[in-house]
Order: structure tokens, then sequence, then C-alpha cells
């Protein structure tokens, strides 16, 4: 028979167990908003995990198109078990960052064993659990707000079309164009949540170091490539 303290440390250790297996079907949300009305932008990604625990925010407050470059006003807040950490900076993405990150991209799949592949398992256990995009558009004129109406609609569905392909769509998208005649304006919001779960996030991280460790310059060019300037 078990003696008396031994039944609270397997009591403790069943309960610990329990909760573990509960954080790893639990699951990892990241819901993103997107608002523009003429030159006032608002851009916001919510990373939470663990019931909440982790939390991690993104927000861009502006997005200023100057010359061949993009700035952005990026505020960057996360929550980890208690521990607040606050962070706000300045980005610019010019053609040669972009030139930059493709090749880096480029060098990230040489480095890694079928990276494609494990992009496709690793999205196919996402699931979009919400996705509302809204638009107003005018030119001034009839006949070229007609045209822009039109190809919205093009893009926002082909965009559906393949989003479908990688990732389980558990709600009826909420798609929406409204040509405005009267003015030339351009207003959009976009809503979407994606979940997946912790388990499944964790795996995908292990297949992963897997690959890298079977890439010939293995996890640590990996590491340098993500972190060099």
């Amino acid at each position: 028979m078990i003696g008396y303290p031994y039944i609270w440390v397997l009591a403790a250790g069943l309960i610990i167990v329990l909760f573990l297996l509960i954080a790893l079907v639990s699951p990892v949300t990241i819901q993103g908003e997107m608002r523009r009305d003429g030159e006032n932008d608002d851009i916001e990604i919510n990373f939470k995990a663990l019931f909440g625990l982790l939390r991690y925010k993104l927000k861009i407050r502006s997005i200023d198109f100057s010359g061949k470059a993009i700035r952005l006003h990026e505020h960057l807040m996360g929550t980890s078990i208690g521990m607040s950490s606050k962070d706000e900076k300045h980005d610019e993405i010019d053609t040669h960052r972009v030139m930059v990150g493709i090749e880096k991209y480029k060098r990230a799949a040489a480095l890694t064993y079928n990276l494609s592949h494990w992009a496709k398992q690793t999205l196919a256990k996402i699931r979009l659990e919400e996705w509302k995009w809204s638009t107003a558009v005018g030119t001034g004129d009839a006949m070229w707000t007609a045209m822009a109406t039109g190809a919205l609609w093009s893009v926002k569905t082909t965009t559906l079309g393949v989003l479908s392909q990688f990732v389980k769509l558990r709600a009826e998208p909420r798609v929406d164009v409204q040509p405005v005649y009267a003015q030339a304006c351009f207003r959009t919001e976009w809503n979407c949540i994606a979940k997946i779960g912790l388990g499944n996030a964790i795996m995908a991280g292990l297949h992963l170091l897997v690959r890298l460790r079977n890439a010939k310059e293995g996890v640590q060019a990996w590491r340098s490539l993500l972190f060099k300037a």
C-alpha cells in the first residue's frame, strides 16, 4: 500500500501531467487586424499561447511610402508568465532589403532538407477560424471605379483560393468590395483568426530541427543566416 506522503507526490505528478497534456492540445492563436482609411493605417497582430500566459502584440502605427522605401513605425509588447516587455522602433523596407530577403529564403531552402514539404505539412495543421475583408474604393470616375472594383474582387477571391489549398477553413470567409462613385477614396478593413495546436507547433519545430541537422551545414549555418546583418 502506498504511504501517506507518496499519495500527495503521486497526485501532484498526475496534476502536472494532466496540465501538460491539456497545454499540448491548447491552441496557439494568431489574430491579425488591418485598417486603412486614406492615409491612416492601423495594423495589429496578436499572438497568444498557453491559456494566455504567453502574449505578444505587434502594432504598426504608421506606414509611410517615401521614394523607393516603405517606413514602418512598430510597437511590440509581450507578456510571458507575468513578465512584460515593450519595444518601439522605426523600420524601413527598400528594394535592397527585399532582394536580401529573397536570397536568405533561397539559402535557407538550400540548407534545409525539403523545406517546402515541411511548410506545407505545418500549414495543413492551421485552422482558419475567421476571415473578413471589406473594401470601399472610388476613383472619381465611374468606369475606372468599376474596373478597380473588379480587380479587387479578383485579388480577394484568388487569395482565398490559394489560401484554402494550404490551411483548413473552419468558417465561411466574408469578403466584400463596395464601389464609391461619388468621390475618390480607399478604405479597407481585414480581420483574421488562425489557430494551431501547441503540440502540433512543437512537433513542427522538432521536425524542422531534424531537417536542419540533416542539412550539410547544420543548425549553426541556418542561425547565422537568420541573425546576420
